[in-house]
């Protein structure tokens, strides 16, 4: 079987159509169809069909997707063999939590383009749910995110439990999250509904029976802390994605429970996938920044 035929068929899934894929290929339309062809007569079995006026794979093609991501990979550790004086290179994909993201890597992200500065690194910042579906479904490299639910499907590592903390104005007085059966007059400003802390936070209202004004939906964590810090509302975060305007005084933390919720911080991949020389590194590069992990 000719390999270019299934690495056709991989960049189609990718790039979302036969013309998308033709421009990253660098060849013809033509080329790509007359490349699917051939694959589906060397495989006896059709691996796209045509529905409207797009084409989406076929059962069998998707059973055959991660058979052939699997391939590409071994190919692709096969191009990094090299001597040991030549540097790693190649295509790394990660998904990020965006507090993670925002305050936890950036000396990652440095330390590792110093160890692998020929890899092409690509960052997606999206919900933790996100990320997880995204291995599951073998979509992604890596994930460093919040650990929702148990996948035995994912080979974790461990990076410490995140405390969550109420943080509100200094000059927001006399609230009382602690108590129950009441309604508070404040807007709870956080990101979408999928956020991991938003849920542990709202959990926490229903159990005490509390409720509030409103809820203000904000994507980013530094427009979240301006919005409380001019007394627009209350958060529930991680506390070292607020510990700066804790310190400085420009944000004050409120009462919420004698043991505060924690999250934990992993980085994880899918069990069954090859682990690359450049995730190696990006993991040992997380080790090294954020301390020893517990698989």
């Amino acid at each position: 079987m000719d390999l270019r035929r299934f690495i056709t068929f991989k960049t189609i899934v990718e790039e979302g159509s036969f013309a998308q894929a033709a421009r990253k290929l660098c060849c013809t339309q033509s080329t790509v169809t007359f490349q699917i062809q051939q694959l589906e007569q060397e495989l006896s079995y059709p691996v796209f069909e045509k529905v409207g006026r797009r084409m989406v794979l076929t059962p069998a093609g998707k059973l055959l997707l991660p058979k052939v991501r699997e391939l590409t990979r071994v190919l692709e550790g096969i191009r990094e063999i090299s001597a040991s004086e030549e540097e790693i290179a190649g295509d790394l994909r990660i998904m990020v939590g965006e507090t993670l993201l925002a305050y936890k890597m950036p000396e990652v992200l440095r330390l590792f383009r110093i160890k692998a500065p020929k890899v092409r690194l690509s960052l997606q910042s999206v919900n933790c749910y996100s990320i997880r579906d995204s291995l599951l479904a073998d979509n992604t490299d890596l994930g460093v995110f919040y650990r929702v639910g148990h996948d035995d499907a994912l080979h974790m590592e461990y990076f410490g439990q995140q405390e969550l903390v109420l943080v509100a104005s200094p000059q927001l007085e006399d609230v009382d999250f602690t108590r129950a059966e009441q309604h508070i007059p404040v807007s709870f400003i956080i990101n979408e509904p999928q956020c991991i802390f938003r849920q542990i936070f709202e959990s926490s209202l229903r159990e005490r029976k509390i409720t509030l004004e409103n809820t203000i939906e904000l994507w980013s964590i530094e427009s979240i802390k301006r919005c409380v810090a001019s007394n627009l509302g209350v958060s529930f975060l991680p506390y070292f994605s607020v510990m700066r305007e804790l310190e400085s005084g420009e944000l004050n933390a409120l009462p919420f429970s004698s043991n505060p919720p924690t999250i934990t911080a992993l980085c994880a991949y899918h069990a069954d996938r090859t682990v690359s020389p450049a995730m190696k590194i990006f993991i040992d590069c997380m080790r090294e920044c954020l301390g020893e992990s517990a698989t």
